[in-house]
């Protein structure tokens, strides 16, 4: 969507954008009803347009959910009509103060981007919304809570592993046992995953250091699974509705992985709950 297009909307007031039927009809799934859950996901933004990854839509609409699209101005108007969010990847900058390196204590100004993320982020909290953040998204959630980001791998941890990549499989993610994630997950243990990002969430025994947490005592978040190189790649707390994934399980979705849709039932089924609570 162009800029143009966007502001030719607000000025009849906060657009709400969304999916018209025959969308849902265009991707193979059902039309939803009336009382459906909505869930706001967060646009992209490339060359600059704002945009939405096919397969982000695809992997909701298959659960019969509504989908707002939220855009960078009007994103907290547009959530309060939401019954969950979801928070997807990209690549732009983040607050100073959210990596292990900060070379200052004080929030230092996002980009107008990472600015919605907080917003949503901060709201969704606040209204006890539940999330799904996936790569970036996923970091921006993890730092809200105080954990620190890796700018990249140079300088901060040697792996074998190749983070940033567009191979499908990737690399070998472990799942820990006896989580919500992994119970979720079908009880896997570990499985193949894509891998594209080039910042990362520090590792459970750095973030320990940096935040002067002692071994027992728990995380903000909890560390669901990580790659053999340590680096976790799925955190949150579940149990309050909050679920961020490091890799993109809507990609591997889309190529018929039932697994790896199971994230996105999972947020339709608690935006579903929250609705009718």
């Amino acid at each position: 969507m162009a800029d143009s297009t966007l502001k030719r909307l607000a000025k009849k007031g906060v657009p709400m954008l969304s999916l018209k039927n025959e969308d849902y009809e265009s991707l193979g799934c059902s039309i939803p009803s009336a009382n459906a859950p909505v869930i706001g996901l967060l646009l992209g933004r490339e060359d600059g347009h704002f945009m939405s990854g096919r397969n982000y839509v695809l992997a909701l609409a298959k659960k019969c959910a509504r989908i707002i699209f939220l855009d960078y101005e009007h994103h907290r108007e547009q959530l309060v009509e939401c019954d969950a969010v979801v928070l997807p990847g990209g690549s732009f900058s983040s607050p100073e103060v959210y990596y292990s390196d900060a070379k200052t204590k004080r929030f230092s100004c996002p980009s107008v981007r990472s600015q919605a993320y907080v917003d949503c982020i901060r709201d969704a909290l606040h209204y006890k919304m539940p999330i799904l953040g996936i790569c970036a998204g996923a970091q921006l959630v993890a730092a809200a809570f105080g954990l620190k980001l890796y700018r990249g791998k140079d300088g901060y941890f040697e792996t074998p592993i190749e983070h940033k990549t567009l191979a499908d499989k990737a690399h070998r993610v472990f799942l820990k046992p006896d989580t919500p994630f992994s119970r979720l997950m079908d009880n896997q243990q570990s499985m193949f995953v894509n891998s594209r990002h080039s910042e990362f969430l520090a590792p459970e025994n750095v973030q320990r250091e940096l935040l002067g947490i002692a071994e027992g005592k728990s995380l903000p978040l909890d560390i669901y699974a990580t790659a053999s190189d340590g680096i976790p790649e799925a955190w949150g707390k579940m149990e309050d509705g909050i679920l961020c994934i490091q890799w993109h399980p809507e990609d591997l979705a889309a190529h018929g992985d039932q697994i790896q849709q199971l994230p996105y039932d999972w947020i339709a089924e608690m935006a579903r709950f929250a609705k009718s609570h």
